[in-house]
C-alpha cells in the first residue's frame, strides 16, 4: 500500500528523533511546513484561495494592497530613502505584491520607479506563482 505524503512525512520526522534524539520545536515546524515536496507549505497541494484551506485578505480584494500601497507612500515621502525597500515575508501567491505595486505603478510612479520589493519566500511551489502574477512589474 502506498503511503500519503503526509504519512511519509510523518515517518520521516519519526525517523529524524530515533536517530538524532529530541528535535525542537522550530525543528519540527520547519520540517512540518517546508519539508521538501511533503511540507504543509511546499507540496502541490492548493492552500490557499476558494479550494485550499484558508483565505487572505488579498485573495478577496484589491483593497487591503492598495491601503498599504497608500501607507508605504507617506512612509517613503517621510523617509526619502533611495531605493525604498518593501520586504514581505512568505508572500502566498503573490496577490497582496501584486496590488500593492499596482498602486505604487498607477497613482505615484515616481515612488514605483524609486522602490524595490522583496519577497523572501521558502515554497518553491510560490516562487513559481509569484513569478507569473508579478511579471508584469519585473
Amino acid at each position: 500500500m502506498k503511503m500519503t505524503g503526509r504519512e511519509e512525512l510523518i515517518n520521516i520526522i519519526k525517523d529524524r528523533i530515533k536517530k538524532e534524539g529530541e528535535i525542537s520545536f522550530r525543528d519540527f515546524m520547519d520540517m512540518a511546513l517546508y519539508y521538501p515536496e511533503l511540507g504543509y507549505y511546499t507540496s502541490p497541494k492548493t492552500k490557499i484561495g476558494g479550494f485550499g484551506d484558508f483565505f487572505t485578505a488579498s485573495e478577496l480584494d484589491r483593497a487591503f494592497g492598495e491601503l498599504l500601497g497608500k501607507q508605504f507612500t507617506e512612509i517613503y515621502e517621510k523617509l526619502n530613502v533611495k531605493p525604498f525597500q518593501i520586504v514581505e515575508l512568505g508572500a502566498g501567491k503573490g496577490y497582496l505584491a501584486h496590488d500593492i505595486l499596482k498602486y505604487l505603478k498607477e497613482n505615484y510612479p515616481d515612488i514605483y520607479k524609486n522602490s524595490e520589493y522583496i519577497i523572501i519566500e521558502k515554497s518553491p511551489y510560490h516562487i513559481q506563482v509569484q513569478k507569473e502574477i508579478l511579471k508584469d512589474f519585473e
